[in-house]
């Protein structure tokens, strides 16, 4: 009985003690509700808010965002933190791409400090194997050479290179159409009373074509404005523009070669195709010496630097951001398959080799220097040479081959069959070993004379054996791994090459080779 008296009293207690806390925590509560309204004041969006929550129960809910990271500290709202006056100008740095985005219609403003123009400028530098000291216009080092050094500026008259690439653009809706969207317009002011350059007010307009611009601004010595407008949108067309904005005090961020300016350096060469695949070939890397450490090192590059992309003319991919590096590498479709360095004519050159083509089609080929490191590296936007075109052949009895061993020099199209469509290696192997067996008589022949015998001895004082055992291997290629045409050629007897086939050329009937083991082991056709 006690203990149950005690038990009842201890239940007495308990409840008790809880209604007391309930209480406590109901005043505390109705103390914060009393002082909400000076806290909510206190925040800078208040106004705002009110505004948005006018005639509705409840905010809209907020637009879905990708999840990036915002700094959020106690005490500091947005008000405070991170928050960009409405349509004021971006900074650029040197040599530092903006890329943005632009709906059709936008215009968005940059500027270029003074304070960086008025900075020492940067050596440009390349990853390329190059002496850019004692070079000439008359190989591709000239190009590097100019793009890197040849228009730059001492700091007393400070030049600024401003270029502008887009990097994707509006797409067709319409079946079948092969006209690229409207170009950026870009707009520059050198004067602080135009913060805001647009098409009514600027100082230079950049011309941007297949989407590049570039302009050099000479004697510069105040803050630069840039304005970048995107065409408004138009009916068949979908998408917005991308673009990267540089500025450099040291050379143009990005390049653009069309063959007509003052870079006299060498286009890319379509140097042979098949019906689906092709080769070409860069210009001489350098001039250099054979015996110079700038030809070793060319000869001896593991990653040969320059790239190439490819478009069908069908394709409208490409049209309209053909200039830009980036664009080509977001848009186009087709680039190399093998690359690699080459003695072609005494000089290295880049070969590219290029699969995956359609027959009887014309491309578009597209050569680029792209450097490893982009951001804060002079030139780091890449260099574009103007475009080469050719036409893939109709049918397959024409096979590319390359990279012999013997025969270093064929890389062209040669007499084949359908057998060896997948067998490139297989075919070439043939051709090579041919060739080196023949020369192995001719080997045997040269060791009988005395090529080593002093001057007045030897048969020419002229060329040596040297001399001889190259010109001889040359034309034993030539006769041995002929070139190959498709029956779209037109043959010897035609109209007009009649009397030069009569007087100068041995008439072979169709399918047949000068070399008897072509039509016997390959057996073309």
């Amino acid at each position: 009985m006690r203990l149950t008296c005690c038990r009842s009293i201890f239940s007495v207690f308990s409840i008790f003690f809880t209604y007391l806390c309930y209480f406590s925590a109901y005043q505390l509560l109705l103390a914060q509700a009393s002082d909400a309204d000076t806290i909510i004041h206190e925040d800078h969006n208040h106004h705002r808010l009110q505004s948005l929550l006018a005639g509705h129960d409840q905010p809209p809910s907020p637009p879905i965002k990708e999840a990036n990271y915002e700094p959020h500290f106690w005490g500091l709202d947005r008000g405070i933190v991170g928050r960009a006056a409405e349509d004021s100008p971006s900074p650029l740095a040197n040599n530092a791409p903006q890329p943005m985005n632009i709906e059709p219609g936008d215009i968005q403003y940059w500027t270029f400090s003074k304070t960086i123009v008025r900075d020492p400028g940067r050596q440009p530098t390349f990853d390329l194997p190059l002496n850019l000291t004692t070079t000439n216009a008359t190989c591709l080092e000239a190009d590097l050479n100019q793009i890197a050094t040849g228009q730059r500026a001492t700091p007393r008259t400070r030049t600024v290179w401003l270029t502008i690439s887009t990097c994707s653009q509006p797409t067709s809706t319409t079946a079948g159409n092969t006209l690229a969207p409207p170009q950026l317009e870009v707009y520059v002011s050198r004067s602080s009373s135009n913060p805001k350059p647009d098409s009514g007010r600027s100082d230079h307009v950049i011309a941007v074509e297949d989407g590049y611009g570039n302009i050099t601004l000479s004697s510069v010595n105040e803050d630069i404005r840039i304005g970048v407008k995107a065409p408004p949108k138009l009916n068949g067309y979908d998408g917005i523009y991308n673009y990267e904005l540089a500025a450099s005090v040291d050379a143009p961020y990005a390049t653009y070669i069309d063959g007509n300016t003052k870079f006299n350096g060498t286009e890319l060469t379509a140097w042979d195709f098949d019906s689906k695949s092709a080769i070409l070939w860069t210009g001489d890397t350098t001039n250099a010496l054979s015996n110079s450490t700038d030809f070793s090192d060319w000869m001896e590059l593991k990653a040969p630097p320059f790239k190439v992309y490819l478009h069908d003319d069908a394709d409208p991919a490409i049209l309209g951001i053909s200039r830009s590096v980036c664009g080509l590498k977001t848009h186009a479709k087709i680039k190399e398959s093998d690359k690699s360095m080459i003695k072609i004519g005494g000089q290295p050159k880049q070969q590219f080799y290029v699969q995956g083509l359609n027959r009887s089609s014309s491309y578009n080929a597209i050569m680029t220097l792209e450097p490893k490191s982009r951001n804060s590296t002079v030139g780091g936007g890449g260099t574009v040479w103007k475009a080469t075109s050719f036409t893939t052949k109709s049918d397959n009895t024409c096979q590319i081959i390359y990279n012999l061993t013997f025969c270093t020099d064929v890389a062209y199209a040669v007499p084949s069959n359908p057998t060896f469509a997948n067998r490139t290696t297989d075919l070439a192997l043939t051709y090579d070993n041919w060739a080196r067996n023949f020369y192995g008589n001719f080997d045997k022949s040269l060791q009988q004379i005395p090529c080593e015998t002093t001057p007045s001895a030897r048969y020419s004082l002229a060329r040596n054996c040297t001399d001889c055992e190259n010109a001889y291997k040359t034309w034993l290629c030539a006769v041995t791994i002929p070139r190959c045409e498709d029956d779209g050629s037109p043959p010897p007897s035609s109209p007009g090459r009649e009397k030069k086939a009569e007087k100068h050329l041995l008439v072979r009937e169709p399918n047949s080779s000068r070399n008897a083991k072509i039509d016997e082991v390959i057996r073309p056709g």
